[in-house]
């Protein structure tokens, strides 16, 4: 994969329509452009954290609130949307696999590792990006000093269904692949009504409505990483809402319950939604006091966090 400054010469425009020579960007293994953040934390960072976002959303959500709440304590920040997603290019939030997401994530993490040796690397993923995440790390066993997931994408109530219905589904999709499964759901979100607002009027996150065909590859994408549980053996911390409507916790308790790893710590918390770091500022300033806890407690086992 190659990094590419703004300024560097191309032709290849976002779906918006800007030119990818004035954007920071990377180009993937399939030759894809891929817009990318950076959130550095000074010349000599302590730690590297790729964030990784979910289904409809972008790099610009949740990048920016664990920069401001990790930067000061030494770590790297870095993330890039998701192929199909914000700025990148794609067929809009068309995801029928989850490992070629990850492949992007291990080869911007491959670059940045480059450019910062022997430094450790972490992981954050929320939602789909929680299953992308634990999927890379999968694929690379030991490499990852630990990730945080929040809300990860492992089952819902669709996933869940019997074969009879499950069946019908993807009848109807071959039948009908382009029917109207209703808007994007961005309600139930979070219960802070101004962020909820704020996340639904963006223009970089999805807002069209999904197709029956696209949200069935996508639900068998989740039942498919659901057999990876039991390979899970980088360190984590999952964190889920218990008034989550799109990601059922059951699937963290599994996680939890099946990864073969030791370091392993589950969290839930009352009278939260589905993103975390959206939620009411009461309860946000105890997420983050939790995320940044666990990190340091990993990046620097022999100190105390501070």
């Amino acid at each position: 994969m190659v990094p590419v400054l703004p300024g560097t010469h191309s032709d290849r425009r976002t779906p918006q329509g800007l030119s990818y020579s004035t954007l920071p960007h990377i180009i993937n293994a399939g030759g894809q452009y891929l817009y990318c953040r950076t959130w550095e934390a000074g010349q000599n960072p302590r730690a590297l954290l790729f964030v990784s976002h979910g289904l409809g959303s972008h790099c610009g959500v949740l990048g920016p609130i664990l920069a401001q709440l990790l930067n000061s304590h030494g770590f790297l920040v870095f993330s890039h949307d998701h192929v199909g997603h914000g700025q990148s290019e794609g067929k809009r939030v068309y995801v029928e696999d989850f490992r070629p997401l990850a492949r992007d994530l291990l080869q911007h993490v491959d670059m940045m590792v480059d450019k910062y040796p022997g430094v450790p690397v972490f992981l954050f993923g929320h939602s789909m990006g929680g299953a992308v995440a634990f999927t890379a790390s999968c694929q690379r066993p030991g490499f990852f000093r630990g990730m945080v997931l929040t809300a990860p994408c492992i089952e819902n109530s669709y996933t869940k269904a019997d074969i009879l219905r499950w069946t019908l589904m993807w009848t109807v999709a071959y039948i009908l692949p382009n029917m109207s499964i209703g808007p994007s759901h961005t309600a139930g979100l979070t219960k802070d009504i101004g962020k909820a607002k704020k996340y639904a009027e963006d223009p970089l996150v999805f807002q069209e409505d999904y197709r029956l065909y696209s949200s069935c590859l996508f639900l068998h994408a989740v039942r498919t990483c659901e057999g990876l549980l039991p390979s899970v053996d980088c360190p984590f911390l999952v964190m889920h809402g218990e008034d989550d409507g799109h990601c059922d916790i059951s699937g963290s308790w599994k996680l939890y319950q099946q990864a073969r790893g030791t370091d392993k710590e589950l969290k839930t918390y009352p009278n939260c939604r589905h993103v975390l770091l959206l939620e009411t500022p009461e309860d946000v300033e105890k997420i983050k006091q939790d995320i940044l806890d666990w990190y340091l407690a990993r990046v620097d086992p022999d100190k105390s966090v501070t």
